[in-house]
């Protein structure tokens, strides 16, 4: 082996017995598996609280695996003032206060049959669930928004979850503006 190779092939001994790159680091302490094995029926959530640098030990976390086919999963929204001609983003939209507008939603599992929340204060009611598809056939979701006048600005989430219990988010999506 001559003085280069050697000179290579060092750092990345040493690379390798250190467990690789990259920060942080990970520990299984739980006995858990990695793997989703089948669906598990949803139970009352065990809240865990750490703050920053803190550990839970003896704390085995358990995602379900998820039962519906397609998997939900909200891609797209858009607010309009009726569902035809609206369009929808993966960014989301605006929606103003004192207003009632159609907002509409896309993505693999979406559809009338779930139930839709909206994060935040309760100044936001929601009515008028309908199926839909988009332009190329994507399956959706439409529902009918009214904004209180005094609805607190800014960012909400849209909670969708189907009958199955999976749940699908379009997070900070829907932004009140006045």
């Amino acid at each position: 082996m001559n003085k280069l190779s050697v000179i290579l092939v060092l750092p990345l001994c040493a690379l390798i017995a250190c467990g690789g790159g990259g920060g942080g680091s990970s520990v299984n302490t739980g006995g858990g598996s990695s793997g989703c094995t089948g669906a598990a029926p949803v139970t009352a959530p065990n809240v865990v609280t750490v703050t920053a640098g803190q550990t839970a030990s003896s704390t085995n976390i358990a995602v379900a695996c998820a039962a519906s086919s397609p998997t939900p999963n909200a891609e797209n929204l858009g607010v309009g003032p009726t569902v035809n001609g609206t369009e929808a983003s993966n960014t989301g939209a605006q929606i103003a206060q004192g207003t009632t507008m159609s907002v509409i939603l896309f993505g693999p599992g979406l559809s009338a049959g779930m139930n839709i929340t909206i994060s935040g204060p309760n100044d936001i009611t929601v009515s008028n669930p309908t199926s839909i598809h988009s332009t190329g056939n994507v399956p959706g979701l439409a529902f009918t928004a009214v904004v209180s006048p005094a609805a607190a600005l800014g960012a909400r989430t849209v909670i969708l979850k189907d009958a199955n219990s999976d749940i699908t988010t379009f997070t900070g999506g829907l932004e009140v503006i006045p």
